[in-house]
Formats: structure tokens, C-alpha cells, sequence
């Protein structure tokens, strides 16, 4: 029932089903990810006997049967992101994979369960028997570990690469050999050379093969001495930061430097990196009025336009389950860094976000121990800011920009008070809490400087009992790093202060007076966020409904990305209730703002209307919310001071640092290691920087197809027909092209019936969109054909674009997009088309 379930109906919209594995159960469950999570929780036994007895039914397949199951894993589609895989369980929660980790380590193991020499086969005769063996091998990773089909189609193409490798070895261990002939004229002038091997040593070669394997796994040991040998594998560096006689306390650092050398070493990335510098500079020496990084803020002039910066980020993850009784005990202090200059095409990328050092976070509330742990952080970027690296007989020099964070961890870092419900809350103005509810204008609020913070700092040395003075608590334990201060280093963060801040305090409150006007109850806003079709681009951060009891408990549960979701469908989930709402205003005001602060480039113009917006959000709060506001209504206040300090906000926030948590906890939950967890997760980082960066080369421009296959002419009408042959010249439509479902291109995803914008006009920097009819290959390119649309006009009450097809028809490349590279989906209001996405879009 449970795997039936699993390929049939789990990606259903109206999912709904009660569980009857067990007479006692019947629990109702109307999301497939919470029905999953119940059954590896509550009912393993009966999954696992039930399993077992299928097992045990199972006959031997006749060979035809056979060579048919043969012929369907060959022809099996394994191109990278093919999402239509029933059992691939990429898109499940976090939690639920957790879970089937545990479920398997604790039921099987890995190493028996494939060795041979162990297993109830007969032994393997012919060939038919291997073919069945590796069926087996691949359903039991398929089916039983859940292991995705990506994962098995990696290890099949090791494989048979190994045995090509083999091949070619024994083809040069070889001898030549000449039969003896009938000694006929003819056949002696017709002796044929073969190679040829004696099997004692070819066993020896086999043997050597199998010994040369187990080695590399042997034990943890030799597979680090592995590492080290063939990948430049350095172990992270040891942080002692307990005094003597105390029990021992360590922290673990891996060098900045190291990291640094083995990801620049790889020419191809410092090329693209100094090309998007040079581009940017190039751009904004034509239209300074653009900013696409801190180099175009008033803080970036501070910098040196010649170095790469580098950015610190600094977070608590907590590796077990946070709402069990283990919640707090083992809570990690991580802090990473990037290079703020890969290109945005790369950047997205969690595997240009490195691991800098790693602690317990208990051992950052003792001051003493703090400093230990940041002063090898401290003293590494210091070396590199002073001397830089030579890599390749290049001198790269290096410049520390920010330190990214959420408000809590900012605090910290600077040195300020750690609580947000009294006194001086704000690290960038004297505001009070008292105050944040307050009309006094942003202007009228003094801001800190540096010299006030640093008079600020020598009071509370000089006297501890003065502590906390305006907010200030503390030094910073980054005061010895070059170019670090508390007032210039702490950019805003826009996810944390609007995406899991303020929007959905607003979408929450909106929802309630409706409901409080009757125009829908709570079941209802329930229901139309169940049966709310997501397009494809949105399916991807499709939020959980929004239920009775989160209405009730005023709180959405949701992931970042989930609640930008929502906020920028609310007026088209709901479009027929915003007009009753008088306090709407505050969401349009806030759509607005969001919409400027998520622009890249941003325009230096924009910031009056940025700072006027951010003060009408807080007048307009005080009126229909003034129950509502908290601390990061005030944050909001100052994102015109923040931008034009440090530049567009997107480039200083904390989204995709927050995505690498997910791979420590992943690793902590499957190894179960808690004997020393900070060890365990740099010594594996570590590893895996090893793997990524003996695969820089991967960044080489190659793409990724799904459902390709050929064309046919009357997929085309008479105008499209026309189109192909004046673009490619005299062609044969199903000879010569190739088309596909989905396209990946430098990391650019193309779907087909998706929405790109393609460009803007310069007279009123309105979007041209284009809808892809056809992703097509020619000559080894694609291409992509394409719908230019009609934009009616932008709708202010749906904050989204009316489009409409004139089947006006293009063919573009895909290298054109430099606008917004995300696709767009297409949703119906009224029977008119809509896009909808929150930048602010500019030409240049």
C-alpha cells in the first residue's frame, strides 16, 4: 500500500489519505511528505515484514521477462534533473529523509548486504545470472535504500568505466602470439597476431584491482591518506580555547588561505571572476548611477578595486531536533565566507560558500574563549589582506568587505546588546524600544558613528559596570581584523528583516481582518491555499498550506523562500478580497519596497523613493497595525541608508548561506557522531572540498537536456515553418533538429511554456517578455523558439504584468538573458494572464 501510495499519488494537489497500516492508526494525513514521516515513525515493523513477504513471493522471471527489464533500464531516461522519478526523493522535507537515514542504518548493513560471498545466490554461471545480479544490486539501491536515480546511474557509469580501464590495462600487459599454422603456403602468409596473457597473471592483475580498492575504504584512516595523496587533502586545524586545568574545549579552523588556493588554481574561474569585475566597472564607468556590488556603495570606497573581497557569515545551527529534548545540546557556531566577485550565474551555488572554522556555540558566550576561538580568523585574514596569494604566477589580492548576519548574531559580533525588547536596540541609530512606535521621522534619530562607538567601547573598558551603555555591551572580538568595525561591517539582512520578518506579519494580519470583516473564515483561506495550483518555477518553493491553527496561533510555518511565495501570490490567491480590504495599503506599500531592495543592479535614483516608501510602510502600520510593529519595522526604516552604504541588499544577504546548514545537519543525523561534532563536520567538509574542487573543470559551459528527442514538422505552423528556415537556412525540420522539455544552460534552467524577459525598453523600462514554444538543437547549439508576448499593462492591485500571445515568433539564443534569469509562471485572474516577480528592472 505504502509504495503504491508513493508512485501513483504522492504528487497529487487534493492528497488526502488515512493511514490503515495498523488496525489501531487511522490517522488522516492530506500531505504525502507528513503521511511519509508517520509511517517510517510509527509503522517500520509493518513496512519491513510487509516488504519481506513480498519477498518471499517473488518467483524467478522467465528470461524473456528478464532481457524486457533489461531493455527498460537501458533505455531509462538519465539525464540530470528529471523530476518525473516516483521514488526520487530530492523534493521531500529534510526531516523525512532524516528518517529513512536512520530507518536504514539501523535495519541493514551496507556492506553485507552487497557482498557476494555472504549472499543466498547461487553461484553467477553466464551471463544472464550477472545481468540479474545487477538488476538486484539496482532495485535494492533504488527500492529499499531509496537511493535517487541519479545516484545509480553515477555508480553504474563507474563502473563500467572501470571495466573499461581494465580492458585497456590487460590489452597492454599483453603479448603477441602468432598460431601455429597447417604449414599450407597459404596459411603461413596468412599468420594472424594476437595478444594474449597467461591467467596467473591476470588473476595477479585482478587481485591487484580488488586489493587496490579495499584499500581506499579499508578503514576512515587510509581513506584520508587517500585523500591526502591524490586530492591535496588537508585535516582542519585544532582551536584550543580552554585555559589550563579547565575541562578541554577546542574549535576547529580550516584556512582561508588553503581554501583560496585550491579554488583559484583553477584558471577558468579567476578568468570568469576578474572578467565580471572588469564588466561591472566597465558598466558603471558608463552609468554610475547603477550599483551592482559594495564597491559602488559608500562604504566600497574604503576598498581596493583591485582585490576580491572576501565576506564573512556568521550563524547557530542546532543539529538535532529542535523541538525534542535534546534541542539545545548540541548547537553549533559556524561561520563561512565567499568571494563576493563570482560571477551571479555561479553564485547561487552552495559550493562557493566554504566553511572558515566551527565550535560548540556555548563557547562563544565566555568573552575569553570567544577571542581564542576568532583570533586564528583574525590573524588568517589579516596575512591575506597584507601579502595576498601567488597562484599560478598571479598576485591576487584580497580586501575583507562585510560580515553578514542575522540581527542576532550582528549584535554579537559588534559587540551590542543581544535583546530587541528594550533599551537601544537598533546597531545603526540611538532608537529606543520605547520609541519604535513612535512618528518621529528616521531623520530626526541620531545614527551612531565610529567615533561615538569607539568613545562608547573605551567607557565600558575603562569601567566593565557601565555595561551595556546605548546598546553597547562589549569590544568586538573582530576589533584586530583590518577593515572590521561594528558600525560599517554589519550590512542589513533583507531575508531575515523582511522575508522571515515583517511580510508575513503583514500577510498574517491582512488574513485575519478578513476573516474579521467575514469575508472568509478561517477553513476557507485553509482550503484555497490547498487547491492553489503553483506554476512550475513556484512549485519548487510551494509553501504548506496556511491552517486553522497557524491563523490562531498568528505564525506562518514556513522556510524563507516559502513566505516570499506566498507574499507574491497573496493578491492573486486572494485576488478577489484584496479590494475589501481597507488596510491592503500596507501590503502594496511593502510590495513596493521589497520589489527595490531584491533589485540587481539598483539605480542610485531610486533611493529617495526607497526612504519615502520605507516611511509610509511604518505610518501606515501605525494606523491599521500598530500592535504589529516590532524591531524590524525600524530595520525597514533604514534599508535607503543601508543601500546607498553598501549597495544592492541582495548582495548582502543570508539566503544561500543558510542552505549550507542543511548539509552539516544531513551529515550529523546519518553519521550520529556526537563525540566531538566540530571535528566530524570540518574534517567532512573538508572532504567534500576535495571532491567539488577536482570537479571545477564541471564549470566548463556543457548542458543539461531532459526528454530530448526529434522533431517533426507538423509540431510547427506555417509562421514558425518560415521562422526556422530564414534562421538555419535550407534544413529538414525532422532530420535535422532536435528538441527537449527542459534545457539547463550555465545554470540558467529553460522549460518550455515558461516565460523569460528577454529585455527591457529604454524609454520606460517596461519588461519584454517571451514565452518558449520550442527548445530546439541545431549543428550542436540550442536554440530556443519563442513567443514574444504583448504586455497589456502592469497591474497595480495584483502587482503583476498582464501578458497576452500575438504569435509574434523568435528564435533566441540562450546566452541572451542578462535581465532576470529566473523563468516566470503564468497564472489566470479573470481570464487574463499574469507574471508575476519582485525586482525592480532596469536597462543598461
Amino acid at each position: 500500500m505504502f509504495q503504491h501510495v508513493t508512485v501513483y499519488h504522492r504528487n497529487e494537489s487534493n492528497f488526502k489519505i488515512t493511514c490503515n497500516l495498523h488496525s489501531t492508526c487511522g490517522v488522516l494525513y492530506k500531505t504525502y511528505a507528513g503521511y511519509k514521516s508517520h509511517v517510517y515513525r510509527q509503522h517500520l515493523l509493518e513496512l519491513h515484514a510487509t516488504e519481506n513477504n513480498r519477498n518471499n513471493l517473488d518467483t524467478i522471471p522467465a528470461v524473456g521477462q528478464q532481457e524486457e527489464s533489461m531493455n527498460l533500464l537501458d533505455g531509462s531516461d538519465l539525464t540530470i534533473g528529471d523530476s518525473n522519478d516516483p521514488l526520487d526523493f530530492t523534493n521531500d522535507n529534510l526531516e523525512s529523509i532524516l528518517l529513512q537515514d536512520n530507518y536504514e542504518t539501523e535495519y541493514y548493513d551496507s556492506v553485507s548486504s552487497f557482498s557476494s560471498t555472504t549472499s543466498d545466490e547461487k553461484p553467477l554461471g553466464s551471463m544472464m545470472d550477472i545481468r540479474r545480479s545487477y538488476v538486484l544490486f539496482i532495485l535494492k539501491l533504488r527500492e529499499e535504500f531509496l537511493l535517487p536515480k541519479n545516484v545509480t546511474s553515477i555508480i553504474s557509469s563507474y563502473i563500467i568505466t572501470l571495466i573499461q580501464n581494465i580492458e585497456m590495462f590487460l590489452e597492454k600487459k599483453g603479448i603477441d602470439y602468432s598460431p601455429e599454422s597447417d604449414y599450407s603456403a597459404s596459411s603461413s602468409s596468412r599468420k594472424e597476431k594476437k595478444k594474449v596473457i597467461e591467467l596467473d597473471q591476470l588473476k595477479q592483475i585482478l587481485d591487484d584491482i580488488r586489493d587496490a580498492i579495499e584499500s581506499v575504504t579499508k578503514n576512515e584512516y587510509q581513506f584520508i591518506k587517500h585523500c591526502e595523496k591524490y586530492f591535496a587533502y588537508s585535516s582542519p586545524e585544532e582551536i584550543v580555547v580552554s585555559s589550563l586545568g579547565e575541562v578541554s574545549e577546542h574549535g576547529y579552523f580550516i584556512p582561508i588561505e588553503k581554501t583560496l588556493l585550491s579554488m583559484l588554481s583553477y584558471q577558468p574561474l579567476v578568468v570568469q571572476i576578474l572578467e565580471n569585475i572588469q564588466q561591472q566597472q566597465t558598466i558603471t564607468k558608463h552609468d554610475d548611477d547603477l550599483m551592482f556590488s559594495i564597491r559602488d556603495g559608500y562604504h566600497g570606497s574604503r576598498l581596493d578595486h583591485d582585490s576580491l573581497l572576501l565576506q564573512l557569515y556568521l550563524d547557530d545551527i542546532g543539529l538535532t531536533n529542535p523541538i525534542g529534548s535534546k534541542r539545545d545540546q548540541h548547537k553549533m557556531s559556524m561561520v563561512y565566507f565567499s568571494l563576493e566577485d563570482i560571477p551571479d550565474q555561479l553564485r547561487s551555488k552552495v559550493d562557493f560558500i566554504q566553511l572558515v572554522a566551527v565550535c560548540e556555540s556555548k563557547i562563544l558566550k565566555d568573552k575569553i574563549k570567544a577571542k581564542r576561538f576568532f583570533q586564528p580568523i583574525i590573524d588568517n585574514l589579516n596575512q591575506l589582506q597584507l601579502h595576498g596569494l601567488l597562484i599560478n604566477g598571479i598576485h591576487h589580492k584580497f580586501s575583507f568587505s562585510t560580515v553578514v548576519a542575522d540581527n542576532l548574531a550582528s549584535h554579537f559580533v559588534g559587540g551590542f546588546r543581544s535583546c530587541f525588547n528594550s533599551g537601544n536596540f537598533c546597531r545603526r541609530c540611538y532608537v529606543t524600544y520605547a520609541e519604535k512606535n513612535s512618528p518621529i521621522p528616521l531623520s530626526q534619530i541620531k545614527i551612531r558613528t565610529i567615533f561615538d562607538h569607539d568613545d562608547l567601547v573605551q567607557e565600558i573598558i575603562n569601567d566593565p559596570n557601565e555595561s551595556p551603555l546605548m546598546g553597547v555591551i562589549d569590544q568586538s572580538p573582530l576589533h584586530d581584523l583590518i577593515g572590521f568595525h561594528p558600525i560599517v561591517s554589519l550590512p542589513g539582512d533583507c531575508m531575515h528583516d523582511f522575508l522571515e520578518g515583517i511580510c508575513p506579519i503583514v500577510v498574517m494580519s491582512l488574513l485575519k481582518q478578513a476573516s474579521s470583516r467575514r469575508l472568509i473564515t478561517y477553513v476557507r483561506i485553509q482550503e484555497r491555499m490547498e487547491i492553489f495550483k503553483y506554476g512550475y518555477f513556484d512549485t519548487n518553493n510551494r509553501p504548506p498550506p496556511i491552517q486553522v491553527k497557524h491563523l490562531q496561533n498568528d505564525r506562518i510555518v514556513a522556510t524563507a523562500s516559502q513566505k516570499l511565495c506566498i507574499f507574491k501570490l497573496f493578491p492573486i490567491i486572494f485576488h478577489d478580497i484584496i479590494h475589501h480590504l481597507p488596510s491592503f495599503i500596507v501590503y502594496k506599500v511593502l510590495r513596493e519596497i521589497l520589489d527595490l531592495v531584491l533589485s540587481y543592479p539598483f539605480r542610485k535614483q531610486w533611493l529617495p523613493v526607497l526612504g519615502d516608501l520605507c516611511e509610509s510602510l511604518h505610518q501606515k502600520m501605525l494606523i491599521h497595525f500598530p500592535d504589529k510593529i516590532v524591531p524590524k519595522f525600524h530595520f525597514a526604516r533604514e534599508y535607503e541608508r543601508i543601500t546607498h552604504d553598501y549597495g544592492p541588499p541582495s548582495k548582502q544577504w543570508c539566503f544561500r548561506y543558510e542552505a549550507c546548514h542543511a548539509y552539516f545537519k544531513k551529515i550529523t543525523m546519518r553519521t550520529n557522531n556526537f563525540k566531538n561534532t566540530p571535528k566530524m563536520l570540518a574534517t567532512r567538509h573538508c572532504l567534500k572540498q576535495c571532491f567539488k574542487f577536482a570537479n571545477l573543470s564541471r564549470l566548463k559551459t556543457f548542458d543539461y537536456v531532459v526528454g530530448i528527442k526529434k522533431t517533426r514538422s507538423t509540431f510547427f505552423n506555417m509562421s514558425m515553418k518560415k521562422l526556422l528556415l530564414d534562421h538555419f537556412g535550407p534544413i529538414d525540420l525532422e532530420e535535422d533538429l532536435n528538441q527537449c522539455n527542459r534545457l539547463v544552460h550555465e545554470n540558467i534552467e529553460y522549460c518550455r511554456s515558461a516565460v523569460y524577459i528577454i529585455n527591457v525598453k529604454p524609454f520606460n523600462e517596461q519588461p519584454v517578455f517571451a514565452q518558449i514554444i520550442f527548445i530546439i538543437k541545431m549543428d550542436e547549439k540550442w536554440w530556443l523558439l519563442a513567443d514574444i508576448l504583448d504586455t497589456i499593462s502592469y497591474d497595480e492591485e495584483l502587482f503583476a504584468w498582464e501578458i497576452m500571445s500575438i504569435d509574434r515568433y523568435s528564435i533566441l539564443d540562450p546566452c541572451q538573458l542578462k535581465y532576470y534569469y529566473k523563468g516566470l509562471d503564468i497564472y489566470q485572474v479573470n481570464n487574463s494572464s499574469f507574471v508575476s516577480f519582485t525586482t525592480r528592472i532596469t536597462s543598461y
